[in-house]
């Protein structure tokens, strides 16, 4: 993220986001741990700062978070980082299956992004198959599906 100072807070502007999904994850029950992947970018040319607010992942069907997640700004032009990635752990609950935690995610133009991984595992005894009932809500943002793929031991 750049030095300067950030514009002030706007309570609700992650309206102003665009939140998608990248790729899809693939894991297979004691496998090691994948990334589940989505990024987040404005949706308009000015600075986006909606404060800290509350990200909540449902892992899709099969698959559990390990509370492990990072993040880094990037350039939307070539997709470098920007800055260094940061890591956390959020709060688990529901076995494993919802994560949570706390972050701004501020833009100062509509030319970086912010790409997020959380760590997810198959769980043991997961029926493979492909699965869209994940779900990432960020703030007051619409929530967006989370897809994920549970592979045969014999495809990991």
């Amino acid at each position: 993220m750049a030095t300067q100072a950030q514009a002030p807070v706007q309570p609700g502007s992650e309206n102003k986001l665009y939140i998608l999904q990248q790729g899809i994850v693939e894991d297979a029950p004691g496998g090691v741990p994948a990334h589940l992947s989505f990024g987040i970018l404005s949706t308009v040319p000015d600075p986006v700062n909606p404060g800290d607010v509350t990200f909540s992942l449902k892992a899709p069907t099969g698959f559990v978070f390990t509370s492990w997640l990072s993040w880094a700004y990037h350039d939307v032009n070539t997709l470098q980082a920007k800055g260094n990635l940061q890591t956390t752990q959020g709060t688990l609950t529901d076995g494993g299956r919802a994560l949570t935690f706390t972050h701004n995610p501020y833009l100062s133009t509509n030319q970086e992004a912010l790409g997020y991984a959380a760590q997810v595992t198959a769980v043991d005894g997961a029926t493979p198959g492909r699965y869209t009932d994940g779900q990432l809500k960020v703030g007051a943002a619409e929530p967006i599906k989370l897809k994920g793929r549970v592979l045969d031991a014999a495809e990991d």
